[in-house]
């Protein structure tokens, strides 16, 4: 439904619905601070190995929040709003264990989109989803 707001606004109002650009989000402006970029010829860490595996095309990982909120931006082999469960909730599994449960969000820089994962409960994974212009 989420993904359809943009275009029943269209549909109505005759003007599309603006996203912000990814530096404007709620991510960058309320959510994390002190962002450092990652070294991707050097950073090595099993968060790395999952996402590669899974065909995601790394091209920028930062860590916030004094270190312990990374952020993973790359092209995604599909919309991860889309009907795609079967891929992306073992991703975020996987993801689970190689960084130590800890939250992070994946920008999905083909897609404009940016998915929130936290780990509330050893059995459980919330998602969040904002989106972005995309450049």
């Amino acid at each position: 439904m989420q993904r359809l707001l943009p275009l029943v606004l269209l549909l109505l109002t005759g003007q599309a619905l603006a996203y912000p650009a990814l530096p404007d989000t709620e991510l960058y402006t309320q959510k994390t601070h002190d962002c450092q970029d990652v070294d991707l010829a050097t950073w090595q860490h099993p968060a790395r190995t999952v996402l590669e595996k899974s065909g995601i095309k790394l091209e920028r990982i930062q860590l916030c929040n004094g270190g312990r909120y990374p952020i993973f931006i790359g092209e995604v082999p599909y919309d991860p709003q889309g009907q795609t469960k079967d891929f992306f909730l073992p991703l975020y599994e996987d993801l689970r264990k190689a960084n130590g449960k800890w939250p992070y969000v994946l920008v999905a820089s083909n897609y404009g989109e940016m998915v929130y994962v936290s780990y509330p409960r050893s059995d459980s994974i919330s998602l969040g989803y904002e989106n972005f212009e995309v450049p």
